[in-house]
């Protein structure tokens, strides 16, 4: 009996395992939002705005008038800016580089500090309850059947919170 119901046990954590967490959505991407950096929350300068899009039953491609909201004009190449303009340009180009390499260190460290904190706390649980349920349906008994059961239906509660959670 102990080994059928072990055995009905392992099938169902290996169904469980095996499933897709999400099965319908396979455009979106789970857990980009939570990873957005600095820079690809600023707006790109491909953005279109919707109040200058335009419509048309011809066949020939509509030509818009470029307008000083659309981006940034380059005007000179480096080699033919003068030496202030380019001290200016070198200068700005630093303060960008520090601030971009800042933002990356905070975000670096930020999942240093998460992994040197260990496992989630429900991770924890869930493996700890599984163990011991696990350990009590091996020893046998009445007792340690129940004991082991019990505690591998809380394993499997905290393991669920903890899936649902990522």
């Amino acid at each position: 009996m102990k080994s059928k119901i072990t055995f009905l046990l392992a099938i169902v954590v290996l169904a469980s395992c095996s499933a897709p967490k999400y099965a319908l959505m396979y455009d979106h991407h789970y857990g980009a939002d939570k990873k957005q950096s600095v820079a690809a929350k600023e707006v790109s300068p491909l953005a279109i705005n919707s109040q200058e899009l335009v419509a048309s039953t011809s066949s020939e491609p509509a030509i818009l008038a470029p307008s000083e909201s659309t981006g940034v004009m380059v005007e000179k190449t480096y080699l033919q800016m003068t030496k202030l303009e380019r001290k200016a340009l070198r200068t700005h180009l630093r303060s960008e580089i520090k601030s971009y390499v800042s933002a990356k260190k905070a975000d670096t460290t930020q999942g240093i500090h998460h992994t040197a904190g260990g496992m989630d706390n429900d991770l924890k649980l869930a493996a700890i309850f599984g163990a011991v349920g696990i350990v009590g349906l091996i020893i046998g008994g009445n007792v340690f059947n129940i004991i082991g059961g019990i505690a591998l239906l809380i394993g499997v509660v905290f393991f669920v919170k903890w899936l649902i959670r990522q």
